[in-house]
């Protein structure tokens, strides 16, 4: 500094406490003839003050400024000790104890100057914080100390803050741990420059723990920023070293997003960015579930319009508007989340409400939802083809529909109710016109409705329900036995029974049937054993050649008779019939089912008469077989089911078993539930045949769904049950063959015309976490290889989309990537997008074929 003279930068610390405080404006007109002076800051960088104004500026003025001082020499004059400086001490002790700005304690010699952490031996005098328990000679000397510390203070000039370093020496001498020394801060009194002191306070701030939870957080970061340079790295890095609970996650994806935007050589893929963006919404989604309450929530509809604007565009995005539904289903008396569900609704977004919330307790919201998806329902019956711009298939929407309608008692009666008033709608409309437009829908809403029924009587949805008490599973039987088509029959004839009753008897054959089919429907439903008793109500009596012939059409009306026959039949388990008698019914009245089932389908095609392979006697004895063939297998290791047989050897009861599910579909159709029932529990994947039995049960299931459609539903659920299973006593090599056997057996299916299911079935797997899902990298490739085989274009949209809801699953891209996908299959994935993009898809369609082929890198 030239305002100093030369005696003055040679003297010691001691000798300039005598001297006159030189101030920041005098320091800054000694140097020179501008109102602007440079100076260093504490970490060297320069900036400029003006000494008339006080403004500060990084940049430099454009009429000129006075030079800056070396750094060195304003390091001299703020030098806290030198060997030449005279100390008072303790009498006693040489070293002083001392707290940095933490707390800390550290302990500084008088004598040597030294700083260190650890203790000294010897006397040790207090610091200047607590001077009560000094004695005179100690104060006296440590008070000396301070004065020295804060003359040298008094030197810095104005904005600039000088800090004594330690040397290099001292710190290999401390260790790794930084040892603090005497430091000269700026007093208070002293006039800071502002641009300094803003960086400073928002350095300080950012610094603070969990300041990214701060409201002036984003202001705090564009100050430390622009002092950067526009370097956020400093800014960054003080959020996530600060960070306490969900801010760490915060902080990792505030890095992981600077990353991405730096990175300027190769720009980051969607995959990338949208696995980050999944990741911080699942993060805002959690806090949110944790810390909303009605209070606060219902605080927003106070805003204004313009205030509150913000909540509609969460109800337009699909990621924010599950976070309202799931809101609304934990906080039932929230009125925002209320206006919120029913906004929702409005806007069409049904099937998303049905699957997160149980709209019993939103009426409204569930009659939307219920009209909407049943004139869907209707619509594609008439038109046979999907949902405009959605790749929703028939069997989901009924799903969904299942779930919501069977969630509680009254939602059931009233979608029974509404089912009912539109089949009666529609047939007004057609008048009795088998070829009507009408007649597939009102089919399709006949079908919901058993299905509906089944649901509400089934014994393993009555198990698996909320609440499922013994009282609760009553209650709802009781509610689906008392609004089924039998019991409102039978209520109907008790209103007239004048006409149908003679000498107190009741000779209405079909009154009597629909009686011992309630209960017999009833008992299945309690997951009761049947009898005999109940089976001889429901077979004809001695020479009643009808008796068979209206069981059958009754029957048909109702599915779940049938499936409950089958599961006394075949299903391993309590409820499974053990004497030979009881199992003779059982068999006699599926026969009596299928030989009216098998008529009805002639008629509907026009055959005025049906003729039937197998007569009563012969379908009776084929389910029977069938039956005890199934039983025999669980006790195998394992079983034949390809191959002819050759002339005078006795095939084994495999292939007796595939014959006869070939001729009969009762048999093929309790084989399924057999198969379904018996490997889906944990039992057979921690048995010891589970190896070499699953490869032949897989095998006889693949066979079946070739050769009887309608058991393709359970070979569905059959393989990804097989993906789920795992035995740790088997090898890897040995779990990954089975589930590749699933995975074929997926693409038999999908080649059968069940792409839609199998492919949104995988991609639901794809989606969940690594370590819960069954497909790794070598099954994911293997599936995807399989589909590319046996696929050709042209392709439907809807399978386009459910391929694509495969092909855009990170892990998908990950496993296809790799350079273990082989380079035929590449080609096939090649040559199949490039014809997605040759059908000139639009909307939603043309967007995903187009991120298709940016996520596969084709032009």
């Amino acid at each position: 500094m030239d305002a100093l003279t030369e005696e003055e930068e040679e003297g010691t610390v001691a000798q300039a406490a005598d001297e006159e405080t030189l101030g920041g404006e005098e320091i800054a007109s000694a140097a020179g003839q501008y109102n602007w002076s440079a100076f260093y800051d504490d970490e060297g960088r320069i900036y400029y003050y003006n000494s008339t104004t006080e403004e500060s500026s990084w940049d430099a003025p454009a009429e000129g400024f006075n030079a800056a001082p070396e750094p060195e020499a304003v390091g001299g004059l703020v030098e806290p000790v030198t060997e030449g400086s005279e100390r008072a001490t303790a009498a006693t002790a040489s070293w002083v104890v001392y707290k940095d700005e933490e707390g800390r304690e550290y302990y500084y010699n008088v004598e040597t100057e030294e700083t260190q952490w650890e203790k000294p031996d010897g006397n040790i005098a207090l610091g200047p914080e607590e001077p009560d328990e000094m004695d005179t000679e100690t104060g006296d000397a440590v008070s000396e100390h301070a004065a020295l510390v804060d003359e040298s203070k008094s030197i810095e000039t104005a904005g600039s803050v000088a800090v004594a370093r330690t040397t290099d020496e001292e710190k290999a001498k401390s260790g790794s741990r930084e040892v603090p020394t005497v430091k000269a801060v700026t007093p208070v009194d002293l006039e800071t420059d502002p641009a300094v002191k803003r960086v400073q306070d928002a350095d300080a701030a950012l610094n603070q723990p969990d300041s990214i939870m701060e409201p002036s957080c984003i202001a705090n970061v564009t100050e430390l920023v622009t002092s950067e340079g526009g370097n956020p790295q400093k800014a960054i890095a003080a959020l996530i070293d600060n960070f306490v609970g969900q801010t760490a996650i915060c902080g990792l994806l505030g890095r992981w997003l600077a990353d991405l935007r730096a990175n300027t050589l190769s720009k980051p893929s969607p995959e990338t960015a949208d696995e980050i963006r999944t990741v911080a919404t699942n993060v805002v989604h959690n806090v949110v579930k944790e810390r909303f309450s009605k209070a606060k929530g219902d605080s927003i509809l106070d805003l204004s319009k313009a205030e509150a604007a913000f909540l509609e565009d969460m109800m337009d995005s699909p990621r924010w508007r599950h976070l309202l539904i799931d809101l609304s289903a934990t906080h039932k008396d929230s009125a925002v989340l209320t206006y919120c569900l029913r906004a929702i609704s409005k806007r069409g977004h049904h099937r998303e409400i049905a699957r997160r919330v149980n709209q019993s307790d939103h009426f409204s919201v569930f009659n939307a939802m219920l009209s909407s998806e049943l004139a869907v329902i209707g619509t594609l019956a008439i038109s046979a083809e999907s949902e405009t711009g959605s790749s929703i298939g028939l069997s989901e929407i009924v799903d969904d529909l299942r779930r919501a309608c069977t969630s509680t008692s009254y939602t059931y009666l009233y979608s029974l109710e509404v089912l009912r008033h539109l089949k009666f709608k529609a047939q007004q409309e057609f008048n009795g016109n088998s070829l009507s437009r009408f007649c597939r829908a009102i089919r399709k809403w006949e079908v919901l409705g058993q299905s509906l029924e089944s649901t509400m009587m089934d014994p393993a949805s009555l198990e698996s329900a909320s609440g499922s008490s013994p009282l609760f599973r009553k209650r709802r039987l009781d509610v689906a036995i008392v609004m089924s088509g039998l019991h409102q029959r039978q209520r109907k004839r008790k209103q007239n029974k004048s006409a149908a009753e003679t000498n107190g008897k009741i000779r209405d054959p079909c009154a009597q049937l629909e009686t011992a089919l309630a209960n017999f429907l009833r008992r299945y439903a309690n997951g009761i054993q049947v009898d005999d008793a109940i089976l001889d109500s429901l077979l004809p009596v001695g020479l009643d050649l009808d008796g068979g012939e209206i069981f059958g059409k009754l029957v048909i009306k109702y599915p779940l008779a049938i499936q409950a026959l089958l599961g006394y039949l075949f299903k391993p388990g309590p409820t499974r019939v053990v004497a030979p008698v009881v199992k003779n019914k059982c068999a006699k009245l599926l026969a009596l089912a299928c030989l009216e089932a098998e008529k009805a389908a002639f008629q509907e095609i026009g055959d005025a008469v049906s003729v039937s392979e197998f007569d009563e006697v012969t379908l009776t004895r084929m389910i029977l077989e069938g039956a005890q063939l199934c039983e025999q297998l669980e006790t195998m290791v394992s079983f034949l089911v390809a191959g002819e047989v050759k002339p005078g050897v006795v095939p084994s009861p495999g292939q007796k078993l595939c014959s006869l599910a070939f001729r009969c579909s009762s048999v093929a159709q309790g084989v399924s539930l057999w198969a379904l029932e018996f490997t889906s529990g944990p039992e057979f994947a921690a048995s010891a045949s589970f190896p070499t039995l699953s490869v032949s049960v897989l095998s006889l299931i693949r066979l079946l769904a070739i050769q009887q459609p309608f058991t393709r539903r359970y070979a569905l659920e059959i393989a990804l049950a097989f993906l789920r299973h795992s035995n740790r006593d088997i090898s890897y090599q040995k779990i990954t063959a089975i589930r590749e056997q699933s995975l074929r057996l997926l693409i038999v299916l999908g080649v059968q015309g069940q792409f839609v299911p199998v492919m949104e079935s995988i991609a639901k797997r794809l989606q969940q976490e690594r370590g819960d899902s069954d497909l790794d990298a070598s099954l994911v490739r293997y599936f995807v290889s399989g589909v590319l085989e046996v696929v050709r274009s042209p392709v439907s949209k809807s399978f386009a989309r459910s391929l694509g809801g495969i092909l855009l699953a990170p892990r998908c891209i990950d496993a296809i990537r790799s350079s273990y996908f082989k380079e035929e299959s590449r080609t096939q994935l090649r040559t199949l997008l490039i014809a997605l993009k040759e059908m000139h898809l639009s909307g939603k369609d043309g967007s995903l074929v187009n991120t298709l082929l940016k996520s596969y890198g084709i032009e």
